[in-house]
């Protein structure tokens, strides 16, 4: 195996408004450094007093530096290896990326950090920053925060956690995923995955016939689905990811809440083979009220019959918990069981718009206790016909309708009726 061990210098902790000043490259092969190589890079911006101070790299030192663009060719080569080593990896290749994607360029490796593997391996060390770990295996370190020392010594880390894991043992279990081996499907071109964004949402993998073959959401979609190509390469999922997908549908959405209702929606639309862990979950039960021979307002959750149901269930359970829910509320603001049964058919016939917490964006539209609609911007009319034309569409199931209800309790003072 040939390890690529890179460390970088930046001006700041995100690739997004940062830039490379450093870059340091070791190579190992064997369980032996073979070369290595470094070079400064010109930032876009001033690099902040406070990382001066740290790194001892100055604005000076950079000023007649190549910038990343022009080192670009260059370090495609110093990268060519099996797989890009890093301390604490995902810091170091997400600025390599996004300096590859400015530069036009389309770069990827698998990737493995020697953080979790020296966890692996050295479980007793209890501390694993670089400082800890250089200490802990009597690794010199001559000149900290500057990447080829910090890079070096990362790279004798590796060669430790390699000689201590017998026959590739823990880097190859699966389970653990410690080696990142990003492997995309046979026939789905490389831009499909490539220009993913690092944004929440919606993402589907399609098969030849633009069919979904599964639903997902997450909050970085690139991230979620780089692991669907990197782990559990065992499994009947990924080997028919592999085989069958052709390309990959997204949709953006502002937050987790709107990402996981509009999943369910289309999970539902389409029952997807690969969706294998959620089951078709029908309202199989209601809620149903009757009075007994004194007059007496009764309820009971059976199975639905109809139309006629005051609340629609996916379990039995379910439902005597939200009834339970229900009656313990009544109590509270002194109901009699008439008074609680005209409250809820009252609030079944009511259209609403709910708006999200404030630290979200988007609303849901709600009638008849169901989530309908959703929106993701926060500049909606609180008007039935206008949200019925703008607000995106969505199936009433048990999982959103459950969100809805916990999101109306939680926040009455979000609810603009219609």
């Amino acid at each position: 195996m040939h390890y690529v061990v890179v460390d970088i210098e930046t001006t700041g902790g995100k690739p997004n408004g940062n830039d490379i000043t450093e870059i340091g490259i070791v190579h190992v092969q064997h369980n032996k450094i073979v070369r290595s190589w470094s070079s400064f890079v010109k930032p876009d911006r001033s690099i902040p007093y406070n990382i001066q101070m740290l790194t001892g790299i100055t604005d000076d030192m950079v000023a007649n530096a190549p910038t990343f663009a022009a080192l670009a060719d260059e370090l495609l080569q110093e990268l060519h290896g099996d797989v890009f080593v890093a301390h604490s990896v995902n810091f170091d290749y997400s600025f390599i990326e996004r300096a590859f994607k400015e530069a036009g360029i389309q770069w990827r490796m698998p990737k493995l950090c020697t953080v979790k593997y020296a966890k692996a391996m050295f479980p007793e060390f209890g501390r694993y920053s670089l400082a800890h770990l250089t200490q802990a295996l009597a690794v010199a370190n001559d000149n900290p925060h500057r990447a080829l020392s910090d890079a070096l010594c990362a790279a004798e880390v590796l060669i430790h956690c390699c000689i201590a894991d017998y026959d590739d043992q823990k880097l190859n279990d699966p389970k653990l995923g410690l080696l990142k081996r990003i492997q995309l499907p046979d026939l789905m071109p490389a831009h499909y995955y490539d220009d993913l964004p690092k944004d929440p949402g919606v993402y589907q993998f399609l098969d030849a016939f633009n069919m979904p073959l599964y639903i997902g959401k997450a909050n970085n979609i690139k991230s979620r689905i780089t692991q669907h190509f990197s782990t559990d390469q065992g499994s009947t999922k990924y080997q028919r990811l592999m085989k069958e997908c052709h390309s990959i549908r997204f949709e953006l959405f502002p937050n987790e809440t709107l990402s996981l209702i509009y999943e369910d929606h289309l999970i539902r639309q389409h029952w997807p083979p690969l969706n294998k862990a959620q089951k078709k979950q029908a309202l199989k039960f209601g809620l149903y009220s009757y009075e007994n021979g004194r007059g007496e307002v009764k309820w009971v959750i059976q199975k639905a019959i109809g139309s006629g149901a005051l609340r629609k269930f996916g379990s039995y359970v379910s439902g005597q918990q939200w009834l339970a829910d229900y009656l313990q509320l009544a109590r509270k603001m002194e109901w009699t069981q008439r008074e609680a049964l005209d409250q809820l058919m009252q609030s079944n016939n009511q259209r609403l718009i709910l708006a999200l917490p404030y630290e979200q964006q988007g609303a849901l539209f709600i009638e008849r206790g169901s989530i309908t609609g959703i929106y993701t911007g926060d500049d909606y009319l609180t008007n039935e016909e206008w949200a019925r034309t703008h607000f995106i569409p969505v199936s009433p199931s048990p999982t959103i309708n459950a969100i809805g209800m916990k999101l109306l309790e939680q926040h009455p003072d979000q609810v603009f009726l219609l």
